[in-house]
């Protein structure tokens, strides 16, 4: 600890630092010998003390030894024949010392306060095993800050992080997050297999350990650049990522859909007792709700056996009680999924069982509406990007799932949430005035 020489007091400062939790840096990389160097300085720069930093190369042959050399004993370089960015995770959890790991990615670029940021949550609950920041992207060749474009997350809901983040992996850069390492390390053996969705895979497996925290402000900024992407076994163009993070994200969500209890999809971790059922007369909304969110999740991820299983389910509880408010936010993201619904547009078969499943409940039109809310946002986009064929799916599949009931409650409801929204603007210029 830091002292003062003349005086033997103790420099206030350090002596702050030494009750903080140390961070550790594991860097995979892997062909990226251009971009290494930017991520290492904006390692360097962070406003606090790191514990260590290891770069862990996944079999480069471009240069990239020599890259990270001209940063000396500041950085630890480990070598290993290419077996993707799990295992390289995997080889620097060996290495480093620290309380919480910062998963670096080898092209991005972070900001100088991110680790103090992202730290503070652990320094202030210790069942904190997650913490995530806000990012910017920028094209490769316009480092300027001032191009970089804001990467928004969903409108934050009381939903658990947990059922969110099994929803959709919308944090998209992996050093936006920093974990506890005891948290990590409980994952190992990680799983094999994964070659794309590395960060989700890690995210799934940390969020059930405990707390997760949002930080809010900026933490990163993500470089966009073409190229190959993966393990030299499994490279794959970045105009295939959509397609091989929508097939990874099925192998990994579909098993935790079956083995998880109801309680995970309404509450936090921390609060779920014992094996986690919901089967006593009076949770009966709360399973409801569970089962609802069980189901937009599987539908989101075009498991649409399982989706099926639990909408039938949630439907025959308590038919004569309408869903709430929760229910149908819920329940207006299950068509919303970030890869697209091709699958629901080409196949009557899913509009339809959902169709059947709403109508057996009284309130099935209510029910419908909701499901169908994320259509008419398709079509506003298509309209607005002149885009036909979108319209024309669009509405194809709205009249595969919305009978004449439910479309009436469904522009009902347009028109009034039009109303308020005229409401709340005439009030707020006439306050302006």
């Amino acid at each position: 600890m830091k002292s003062d020489t003349n005086s033997g007091r103790v420099d206030p400062a350090a002596e702050k630092e030494a009750t903080q939790p140390s961070v550790s840096v594991i860097l995979p990389t892997y062909g990226r010998a251009g971009y290494i160097g930017a991520a290492i300085r904006s390692i360097l720069a962070q406003s606090v003390p790191l514990r260590d930093v290891v770069v862990v190369d996944d079999g480069s042959t471009d240069g990239t030894a020599e890259a990270v050399a001209r940063f000396g004993d500041r950085v630890t370089y480990v070598y290993q024949e290419n077996a993707g960015k799990l295992s390289a995770i995997d080889r620097g959890l060996n290495l480093i010392r620290g309380d919480l790991v910062w998963i670096m990615d080898d092209d991005d670029i972070a900001e100088p306060g991110a680790v103090a940021a992202l730290r503070r949550p652990f320094a202030e609950d210790p069942d904190c095993v997650l913490s995530y920041g806000r990012m910017t992207r920028f094209q490769d060749g316009q480092e300027d800050a001032g191009r970089d474009v804001p990467v928004p997350y969903p409108v934050d809901d009381p939903r658990p992080f947990f059922a969110k983040i099994l929803e959709d992996c919308f944090i998209t850069g992996h050093p936006c997050v920093l974990v506890r390492r005891s948290a990590l390390e409980a994952l190992r053996p990680f799983q094999q297999g994964i070659i794309a969705s590395v960060d989700y895979y890690l995210y799934l497996g940390i969020a059930q350990a405990g707390r997760s925290v949002f930080v809010d402000r900026q933490v990163l900024r993500q470089r966009q650049h073409g190229g190959v992407r993966g393990a030299a076994a499994h490279s794959y163009a970045e105009s295939d990522r959509n397609a091989r993070w929508a097939a990874q994200d099925r192998a990994m969500i579909a098993p935790l859909l079956d083995d998880l209890p109801l309680a995970a999809y309404t509450r936090a971790p921390l609060d779920i007792d014992g094996d986690g059922a919901l089967s006593a007369p009076s949770q009966m909304a709360e399973r409801r709700r569970a089962l609802f969110q069980k189901a937009v999740i599987a539908a989101r991820k075009k498991l649409w056996p399982q989706a099926f299983d639990a909408f039938r389910a949630a439907a025959d509880i308590a038919p004569e009680r309408p869903i709430d408010p929760a229910e149908r936010f819920i329940l207006t993201r299950a068509l919303g999924c970030r890869y697209g619904i091709a699958e629901v547009h080409g196949d009557p078969e899913i509009p339809a069982t959902l169709r059947d499943i709403a109508t057996r409940r009284p309130d099935g039109s209510a029910l419908l509406s909701a499901l169908a809310r994320p259509l008419l946002h398709e079509v506003k986009i298509a309209r607005r990007e002149r885009d036909p064929a979108r319209v024309r799916d669009a509405m194809r599949t709205w009249r595969r799932l919305m009978p004449t009931g439910a479309s009436a409650v469904a522009f009902g409801e347009v028109l009034t949430r039009a109303a308020a929204k005229l409401r709340s603007r005439v009030i707020g210029q006439s306050r302006g005035l």
